[in-house]
């Protein structure tokens, strides 16, 4: 059905002689005047600030920790052996053991030295600077090992610094050390929760230049720059032998040959352990061989974040310009940039990217919140926010095209299918002519076009909802599809109030059952009388304060009065009485009739009491819709009120009155309930609108009352007499009370006593008084006839 109306659409088209070349240029004049423009702005706003997002926020290393795991996830995939050719001798528990001693000393560091360089040992490098003396003998003992071997031993080294409050006092060897021995730095800067680090190549102290212990391990001939180092390299591979082992020359040649030896500590409780993220507490000098491996493999680059924040702001920007609401293009580089980073890995080029994802994120949340507040989902069409302005625009009348049954729809049709069917539509509303912007709220498409004179527009508007009802009603097989479309014109008006206006027009001509309605000046003077009604309605019900009147039930053989029924008489702040059935109709549009029922019945009900107490028979009749038969809470609270004031069920009659068919199946719970307290039901003003026959099957009430429009004809039309004739018979065959309306004249009230009718009412016995006059005339005793 769908591709059918769709078909349907582009023929109709055809047929008006819109070229497609003419729809992109005029689409494009359009955009330049419409809400397209307003969110292009905001979509480029948006891009804005999600750039400037990712740049702070690359700036201020925020997203450091996160790009240090990603960085960790990539080398825990690129896991690899480590270089054979740098070997660590470990100061190691076993070694401090067998030494039986806290630490080694000077003689042994010395005869250590001896033992690598005669093994073929080509660095020697002490992760530690040999900072304090020990005896002048073992002092004097190393620095003739470091003079033998000079150029081949290097001892560590730290400029001091400053950070903040914080300072540190430079870390040197023996000044006799440094003369004989090479210093290469120890410095390192560890990311916040150790996920990473930072090792400079060189440092400088006191105007030299001093090479990092991995420059040194690696030989490393490159630029100067910091880097971290790789973790992909396993330490486990890492040639490790015990500090003692090569001392007692267990270690030797075959092992360490062509090598370069790094002598650290790793017992437990050296002050030199960190936390690596893949194997915990390890000592600071593996983590040294790790640059010494990364080196090995080339110069470090660091590209930083500059790189994928200019491809994020590309992508960001592109889709800030583009037409297109979908974000595939968006979350491209959030694919590809960790692939990027991956294969850069192996080059020992970096880049960072997680602030160019946050500035894609922020992007990708912002131009989502677009479209969720001015784009309806699934739909070719905006929301009316989006095309909402507080300026007033004379250029244009504002149409809403009512969908009536979208709702049932729904509940048949998937999500897909109605977005098929609304766009299939609005290429119904673009087809004939000129169309700026579309929405879509609910189940009413709105859009604006160009101004009309009234007889172009009235012309233009019923063939638009002709050709809709037909198309629609020729592929649905529904003639309940018909669309009710609203036109605004009051031109002075801002277009987001004219939108709300037009809206309300459609909805009125769906409940009136025409094809269109003009919101005109008078249109919108009655309408707003409407709303005044509705707001004074809405005060009423809150001072609960309406005022009523009881026109009595007279019984037609004794003349004596039987019951009444409730009727509104109301003057609002003491001015002039509202007429009930438009209190009614405004009730019923502003959803308050339920609340306007129980505020009668609560001044009946109270009231009422004092007519039972001089006539235990007497009935007391309120109107109420058969509709609300469905609503429990109303039942409920209308329960409660007879309970609250002591009012006998059986004394009371609820006279239902519908314009519109029932469903009997939500209704007869209710009714059995209200029959089980002993409640009666009243049929009220039957023969009109939907109070039939049918009426009576499913209203199982005791009593019917016949319409005035019938009983006020009888003196002068048999067909109003055969009418009421049949409807007292029927009535009785059923065992209900038959009650005439409107009785006004003595001769009518003759002939429905000869009929057999029961009760009647009317001016000729009196109109609606207060519960007083009322009191007075049942106290009185006489037959009720007004004089």
């Amino acid at each position: 059905m769908i591709a059918s109306l769709k078909s349907l659409a582009d023929r109709m088209r055809r047929a008006f002689g819109s070229s497609e070349r003419e729809e992109v240029v005029l689409k494009a004049r359009l955009d330049r005047r419409s809400g397209a423009d307003l969110l292009r702005r905001k979509r480029i706003k948006v891009a804005a600030m999600a750039i400037l997002f990712g740049v702070v926020s690359a700036a201020i290393e925020m997203p450091l920790p996160a790009e240090d795991a990603l960085r960790l996830a990539r080398a825990q995939l690129r896991m690899r052996p480590a270089s054979q050719d740098i070997v660590l001798i470990a100061i190691d528990d076993a070694t401090l053991n067998e030494l039986k001693q806290p630490g080694t000393n000077r003689y042994q560091d010395s005869a250590i030295i001896d033992q690598l360089v005669e093994a073929g040992v080509k660095r020697i490098v002490f992760d530690r600077a040999h900072a304090d003396p020990e005896t002048p003998e073992s002092d004097a003992a190393f620095a003739h090992a470091l003079a033998r071997h000079r150029g081949k031993v290097w001892l560590a080294m730290a400029p001091g610094s400053e950070t903040g409050f914080q300072r540190s006092e430079p870390i040197l060897p023996v000044a006799a050390f440094g003369k004989e021995a090479r210093l290469a730095s120890m410095v390192s800067f560890f990311s916040p929760f150790g996920l990473s680090m930072l090792i400079p190549t060189d440092v400088e102290f006191e105007g030299a230049k001093y090479r990092s212990i991995s420059v040194v391990l690696a030989d490393y001939r490159g630029g100067a720059a910091r880097y971290r180092p790789d973790y992909a390299f396993n330490l486990n591979s890492i040639p490790t032998y015990r500090y003692v082992d090569v001392l007692r020359g267990r270690i030797g040649a075959k092992e360490l040959a062509g090598k370069s030896a790094i002598i650290g500590t790793t017992f437990v409780d050296s002050p030199d352990m960190h936390r690596h993220p893949f194997y915990g507490k390890v000592s600071g000098s593996y983590f040294q061989i790790l640059g010494a491996n990364t080196l090995k493999r080339g110069q470090p680059l660091d590209l930083m974040w500059f790189p994928p924040i200019l491809l994020a702001a590309a992508v960001i920007v592109a889709q800030a310009l583009g037409r297109r609401r979908t974000m595939g293009v968006l979350w491209l580089p959030v694919a590809v940039l960790p692939v990027a980073a991956f294969f850069l890995d192996e080059f020992t080029i970096n880049i960072d990217m997680m602030s160019a994802i946050l500035a894609i994120l922020f992007a990708a949340i912002g131009f989502s919140r677009i479209n969720h507040k001015y784009f309806s989902a699934g739909i070719d069409a905006m929301t009316t926010t989006a095309i909402s302005s507080h300026k007033a625009n004379a250029d244009w009348d504002v149409f809403a095209l009512k969908i009536a049954n979208l709702s049932e729809l729904s509940e048949e049709w998937s999500s897909r299918d109605i977005g098929d069917f609304v766009n299939t539509l609005i290429g119904y509303v673009k087809g004939p002519g000129e169309v700026g912007d579309i929405a879509f709220e609910r189940d009413v498409l709105i859009w604006l076009a160009p101004r009309m004179e009234n007889v172009e527009l009235e012309r233009h508007t019923d063939g638009l909802a002709l050709m809709l009802k037909t198309a629609i009603s020729h592929d649905w097989q529904s003639s309940n599809g018909a669309p009710a479309i609203g036109v605004d014109t009051n031109y002075d008006l801002p277009i987001a109030l004219r939108i709300k206006k037009a809206m309300q027009a459609a909805d009125e001509a769906a409940t009136r059952g025409v094809r269109f309605i003009i919101n005109d000046a008078a249109h919108l003077e009655a309408r707003n009388q409407r709303l005044e009604l509705i707001r004074v309605l809405e005060k009423g019900l809150r001072d609960r304060n309406i005022g009523v009147a009881y026109q009595p039930k007279i019984d037609l053989a004794s003349g004596r009065i039987v019951g009444a029924e409730t009727l509104i008489r109301w003057r609002p702040d003491g001015g002039e009485f509202v007429n009930p059935q438009d209190l009614v109709l405004a009730a019923e549009a502003g959803d308050r009739i339920n609340e306007l029922t129980l505020v009668v019945m609560e001044t009946a009900l109270v009231e009422g009491k004092q007519a039972i107490a001089l006539d235990p028979r007497f009935k007391l009749a309120v109107n109420m819709s058969a509709k609300s038969l469905s609503d429990t809470h109303l039942l409920f609270d209308i329960m409660t009120m007879l309970g609250r004031y002591n009012f006998p069920p059986e004394n009371l009659t609820l006279e239902l009155t519908e314009t519109a068919k029932l469903e009997d199946h939500r209704i007869a719970p209710q009714i059995a309930a209200l029959k089980a307290r002993g409640i009666c039901l009243s049929i009220d003003d039957f023969g009109t609108g939907e109070s039939n026959l049918e009426y009576i099957e499913k209203l199982p009430s005791s009593e019917l009352k016949i319409d005035k429009k019938f009983v006020q004809h009888m003196a002068k039309s048999e067909e109003s007499r055969a009418v009421v004739r049949a409807t007292i018979e029927i009535a009785h065959s059923l065992g209900k009370v038959v009650v005439a309306e409107g009785v006004e004249e003595p001769e009518v009230a003759a002939a429905l006593r000869a009929m057999g009718c029961d009760q009647a009412q009317g001016y000729l016995f009196s109109q609606a008084i207060g519960m007083p006059e009322l009191l007075a005339m049942m106290g009185g005793g006489r037959a009720a006839v007004n004089a």
